[in-house]
């Protein structure tokens, strides 16, 4: 029996199209305020995140927070792992590709994006010391980020599978030691964080990791191939720099983050807009990034924009968010996602099939459901 898999993508139409008759924040019909324009967001974020409670995607537990002092460590520590692995150089596409095709070579959107970069970053999720705990990793990636971050249609048996892989990361976590000369991957990174944090704690700091690891880059690289494939990036001559503005213009209109959300630490005000303390005030990265005040045709897909953005597209532009809790490794992932856009667009032909138009909206912002076929081209003859 599946629950509830409705796409918001309704909603977030709706809430841009509200967007554009409200000047500054204004309330959605069950009471959030809503922020969707660029200097009301930075002032939710930058300015005034002191009248917030400190807010972190990634080092939590539950609803808490880390310190803001073991998140920092945490932070530079997770640029030092990546830097560490040199993913281009050492992944292998092709086998990847076989790896998350189905039995007829499609690449099924909503589901390959996610299992190809759990590849492409394998060294740095945990190393192949750690065999238990990678195949932890393989059933939570299924189980949690494409089941439940993605579709939105977990099965009850996923309700326990979740669960269990928590318990099963806690249990080897709780048998290991941090190492001594500086992480590795993120299951030492997890074994380093300071504090009084049980196995348990350990076990759910690195699920939340691997989510961001491996389901915001998952789905925007199948946005990129799937939108480089249907305005003509598959070909041998494209170039880089065409690959950086089609990643970059992805990211505006389709960003997996569509929603940053703060709660009130106290009573103030956000642009004109009273907030009270416990307020939650949601920041729609979505319509921030298809404003017709700040984009020329914001509803189109035009990745030469990016070859001379104006100062207000830069500010307007949030899809890693801003402050205190911005993804630290957005650079990283933007690196990861040009090599992979690179290699696929300009090694493969395409063709792509959807069964709707429509991008498919639950904790991430996905492809419409469907399907891509990639062919390889012929290496040109020297």
């Amino acid at each position: 029996m599946f629950l509830d898999r409705k796409s918001l993508w309704p909603h977030l139409r709706r809430w841009e199209e509200q967007a554009a008759d409200h000047d500054g924040p204004f309330r959605l019909r069950f009471g959030t305020l809503f922020v969707a324009d660029a200097d009301a967001a930075r002032n939710v974020l930058v300015d005034s995140a002191d009248t917030y409670l400190s807010q972190s995607g990634f080092y939590r537990l539950g609803p808490e927070s880390l310190p803001p002092a073991v998140r920092s460590e945490a932070s530079r520590e997770l640029l030092r792992v990546l830097a560490r692995h040199d993913l281009p150089s050492s992944f292998d596409l092709g086998a990847a590709l076989g790896e998350v095709s189905d039995r007829q070579g499609r690449l099924r959107h909503q589901r390959w994006g996610v299992e190809l970069v759990r590849r492409y970053f394998a060294p740095v999720i945990a190393h192949r010391r750690h065999t238990e705990i990678n195949a932890l990793v393989d059933t939570y990636t299924t189980s949690s980020v494409v089941a439940d971050d993605i579709v939105g249609h977990v099965l009850r048996r996923a309700h326990r599978t979740v669960p269990a892989v928590r318990a099963g990361f806690a249990e080897r976590l709780g048998r290991l030691r941090a190492p001594e000369d500086g992480a590795r991957d993120l299951v030492d990174l997890v074994l380093g964080l300071p504090g009084e944090l049980s196995p348990g704690d350990r076990a759910q700091l690195l699920q939340r990791l691997v989510l961001s690891t491996v389901g915001f880059t998952g789905v925007t690289l199948e946005w990129v191939v799937m939108l480089g494939i249907q305005h003509g990036y598959d070909t041998p001559t494209v170039r880089p720099d065409q690959i950086h503005h089609l990643v970059r213009e992805t990211l505006r209109l389709y960003p997996p983050a569509w929603r940053l959300i703060r709660v009130a630490a106290a009573d103030h005000d956000v642009c004109g807009a009273r907030v009270h303390e416990g307020e939650h005030v949601l920041i729609g990265t979505h319509a921030i990034h298809r404003s017709a005040a700040v984009w020329d045709g914001p509803l189109d897909f035009r990745p030469a924009r990016w070859e001379q953005p104006t100062a207000d597209q830069r500010r307007s532009y949030l899809p890693f968010g801003k402050g205190d809790g911005m993804c630290p490794a957005n650079g990283f992932a933007v690196k990861a996602l040009e090599h992979l856009g690179h290699v696929i667009l300009s090694g493969h032909r395409g063709h792509v099939r959807l069964r709707t138009r429509r991008p498919h909206v639950r904790t991430l912002l996905a492809p419409p459901s469907g399907w891509t076929r990639l062919t390889p081209t012929p290496a040109p003859e020297h």
